[in-house]
């Protein structure tokens, strides 16, 4: 029996068993019971916030675990609008870049919760996902959290071929003004910290 044990014991120690098994969870439900959409679409997973989930005071749903959901939010939305079957085709790897997180109200213990995902922009280099966390009971908006997403493939960016004649590629938003405002900021962040660098190796 401690054969058995000891070894499986290793492994919930080195590896984070229940992400992956939240996420083909989710992908596999999404499979069996939900139909493929347009990019355009809006697509929705379910959460619940139990002990494991809370702060130190087992109060409110922490944002470590709101960012861990909205991982399987967006693998969700990946499968369901086959831009994760043409990344695999085409050998484009998805890398979080950044979010930008908007808590409204505390998700409290013992809720239950939908996350809301939508791809609102696309360029050459990256998708931007809206996501908006909202609990069951009373539909109330407790978190907006914005994600970039960077597709990286062997010819370096490639959102446009990783998009390209899937259904809802026509309809390409325009990009909002938050965003643009977001990638400004950006932008000034990433020239200060160039030149520090640029500074320290002098």
């Amino acid at each position: 029996m401690l054969c058995f044990l000891i070894p499986l014991i290793i492994l919930f120690i080195i590896f984070d068993i229940n992400y992956f098994v939240r996420t083909y969870f989710t992908v596999l439900i999404g499979r069996i019971y939900q139909k493929t959409v347009p990019l355009n679409n809006i697509t929705t997973i379910y959460g619940f916030c139990s002990f494991h989930d809370c702060d130190i005071r087992f109060r409110h749903l922490r944002l470590a675990r709101i960012l861990r959901e909205i991982d399987f939010a967006r693998y969700h939305f990946y499968d369901r609008t086959r831009i994760y079957h043409r990344s695999r085709a085409l050998k484009i790897k998805s890398l979080q870049g950044c979010t930008h997180t908007i808590c409204i109200r505390p998700v409290h213990l013992f809720s239950f919760y939908k996350i809301n995902t939508k791809l609102i922009y696309w360029d050459n280099r990256s998708l931007f996902f809206e996501h908006e966390l909202i609990t069951i009971p009373d539909g109330k908006i407790r978190y907006s959290i914005v994600s970039r997403q960077y597709a990286i493939g062997k010819n370096g960016e490639s959102c446009e071929l990783l998009l390209e004649n899937l259904p809802g590629f026509d309809k390409r938003p325009n990009c909002p003004d938050y965003i643009n405002v977001w990638l400004h900021s950006m932008n000034i962040t990433s020239t200060k910290l160039r030149k520090n660098i640029e500074e320290d190796n002098k």
